[in-house]
């Protein structure tokens, strides 16, 4: 009776590790893949964070500038952007008076058409949103500073190979410190800007 029930235990036992061993077989693949959504949802979090930072570090210096160059421009975008890294991107810097109307618009990046319902001809109304816009009673003289990072989704290196689709967006605002800001020539012929001041 004592042999009988000892052989009972062990194959109990036994049974136990081989359910314990099948449902850890089971489970390792959920865990895995639940491990990389959450490592893939940070680093996308971490790359939107950076595009932020780095919109608002390009906003807040431009809008301190009376007049910009296009030697001063890309000396604070090599700064501020690394050469490396970003993939597909468009970088759009735009000079908006309060009345609402674009002043001026700069497109910079590897890649064209990605902020596409931000891209606006001078002289015509900005479409996209803006903290203190007003149409009828706006001073032409006061000018908000609008830079956009638009970088393709799928360039987002993920751990767990899942693709990234559509586009990440950082927005940065910022008021002129003093009206708007002039460019060279060299950067109003960019923009489509006449020769005459407005």
């Amino acid at each position: 009776m004592t042999k009988t029930l000892l052989r009972y235990v062990r194959r109990f036992r036994a049974s136990c590790r081989g359910v314990a061993a099948v449902e850890t077989a089971l489970a390792f693949p959920i865990v895995l893949a639940i491990g990389s959504l959450c490592a893939d949802m940070y680093s996308v979090g971490l790359e939107r964070s950076r595009m932020e930072q780095r919109a608002g570090a390009i906003v807040s210096i431009l809008a301190m500038q009376q007049d910009l160059t296009e030697t001063g421009l890309q000396g604070l975008l090599d700064t501020v952007l690394p050469i490396q890294g970003l993939g597909n991107y468009q970088l759009l810097i735009s000079n908006v008076r309060q009345t609402g109307d674009l002043y001026w618009q700069l497109s910079r990046g590897t890649a064209t058409g990605l902020c596409v319902g931000s891209e606006t001809q001078p002289n015509t109304p900005y479409l996209p949103d803006l903290p203190e816009r007003n149409a009828k009673e706006g001073n032409k003289s006061i000018s908000m500073l609008v830079v956009e990072i638009c970088r393709q989704g799928k360039d987002v290196g993920l751990l767990g190979g899942m693709s990234l689709g559509g586009l990440l967006h950082a927005t940065a605002i910022n008021r002129v410190a003093i009206g708007v800001v002039d460019l060279d020539e060299t950067l109003s012929k960019e923009a489509g800007l006449d020769n005459d001041k407005t």
